[in-house]
């Protein structure tokens, strides 16, 4: 996705995570379901965790796997994702 790949190298990951909440999903994401994203990807992207974390993390709103619906754009370089 274009748009996003240029959100994410000009304001960063996290807004590109929140725009990508924002408008790929159908009906629209609760806000209390975004902040739970943007919250476990935060403490993974701070160090807090790995990736094991972050799932666990996003179990409580999430069933999918991070290959699904493009979360792996979030992920740092070492994790198979996107390296800022």
């Amino acid at each position: 996705m274009k748009d996003l790949d240029f959100i994410i190298e000009t304001a960063g990951r996290a807004q590109g995570l929140l725009m990508h909440l924002e408008t790929n999903f159908y009906p629209p994401l609760p806000s209390s379901v975004k902040r739970v994203f943007q919250d476990a990807f935060q403490g993974y992207w701070a160090g807090l965790y790995g990736v094991e974390g972050l799932e666990q993390e996003l179990s409580r709103v999430y069933r999918g796997r991070l290959d699904q619906y493009d979360f792996w754009q979030f992920l740092d370089e070492q994790d198979g994702g996107w390296n800022e």
